[in-house]
């Protein structure tokens, strides 16, 4: 299944791969007592359920879920700042030359939103105002223009991307344990995270939830999320 979290027909989220499941968070746990189980029974719900409300994270890191991943490259900046049990590969413009290895596609907002009035570094209200929409579209326009004229000039790729905007769309596979994952969206589901990165983290629940049905609706729970990733539904 492939998610498209902005809704332009651009974005893009799927797994791609993943091993381990609510099991091996049982059995992980278990260990502490040489003992082993071959299904998630009542009893083991309990312990997931135990374990994720004393924060004993542990058990939750011995499996791997890898998604590839489409988003703008400042949703990715945010991203990358989770450190701890990720790992990523992402295209690069040193290799890879736009508009002929790959298209270059840049993301407008459906809705603009306003500074945030307290928090400095959030938005708030959305509103619309078309010659602004212009002025981000027309600003990708020249940014493109200007890396073909590079190119053709023969500058290398590795400059000519110089003049190209985060909001550009690249591509990347993204690896995580179930405690990244939980923490990841821990922030990035949270009022006060973008929007942009928020749909993102909707788009990682929705995937991993069948994986690890337990585990990961037992936090729902904890934190007030519905499967959507919507607070206090």
């Amino acid at each position: 299944m492939t998610i498209d979290p902005l809704g332009d027909g651009v974005s893009e989220v799927r797994l791609i791969q993943k091993t381990g499941g609510d099991l091996s968070v049982v059995n992980s746990a278990r260990v502490s007592y040489a003992k082993r189980v071959d299904e998630v029974s009542e009893r083991d719900k309990k312990l997931i359920a135990y374990l994720a409300d004393h924060d004993h994270g542990t058990p939750m890191e011995h499996n791997i879920l890898t998604f590839e991943i489409k988003a703008p490259i400042f949703v990715f900046r945010e991203w990358h700042r989770h450190r701890v049990g990720w790992s990523y590969n992402e295209w690069s413009m040193r290799y890879l030359e736009g508009g002929k290895d790959i298209d270059i596609e840049c993301y407008v907002p459906k809705e603009l939103r306003r500074q945030a009035k307290v928090n400095k570094q959030a938005s708030g209200e959305s509103f619309e105002n078309q010659e602004l929409t212009d002025v981000i579209i027309n600003s990708y326009v020249m940014s493109v223009v200007s890396y073909k004229k590079l190119i053709a000039g023969g500058l290398a790729k590795e400059l000519a991307r110089s003049v190209l905007p985060v909001g550009m769309y690249s591509a990347m596979w993204a690896s995580c344990n179930l405690r990244s994952l939980l923490h990841f969206l821990k922030l990035r589901l949270g009022s006060d995270a973008q929007w942009e990165i928020r749909q993102y983290a909707k788009a990682l629940l929705k995937l991993a939830e069948p994986v690890f049905p337990v585990s990961i609706s037992n936090w729902r729970e904890k934190h007030g999320y519905n499967p959507e990733g919507e607070k206090g539904q």
